[in-house]
């Protein structure tokens, strides 16, 4: 089963000396009110998430191992995926190529300081 996703928020808490990740869904029920739940995420070798950071899985799966009850575990592999941060900033540098300029989003300082 391929697994894609928008705006899925990570959740990173160390264990033992590991950091584990979890993804956060969520389910409306019929009175409005929501009801959360959660996942175990698998990252590629050598990627580390801040807490709370908000990803895009471009391509990864869903499986399973059995643990000691016997009963299914799932977890996500995430294999590809991308930050909010880094698809706001490939959206800056569609703008400014539609008006023709050659800005680009790290020529931009996002943190103006102003003289009052």
């Amino acid at each position: 089963m391929n697994i894609t996703s928008n705006n899925t928020m990570i959740f990173a808490r160390d264990f033992e000396g590991k950091t584990h990740y979890r993804a956060g869904l969520s389910s409306k029920k019929q009175d409005g009110s929501y009801e959360n739940g959660y996942i175990d995420v698998r990252l590629p070798k050598d990627v580390s998430l801040a807490d709370k950071t908000k990803i895009n899985i471009t391509k990864g799966f869903l499986t399973f191992y059995k643990n000691k009850e016997k009963k299914d575990i799932f977890y996500i592999v995430v294999q590809e995926f991308t930050t909010n941060v880094e698809i706001k900033e490939e959206q800056k540098e569609d703008v400014y190529a539609q008006f023709g300029t050659s800005i680009k989003a790290e020529d931009l300082d996002d943190g103006l300081e102003l003289p009052f």
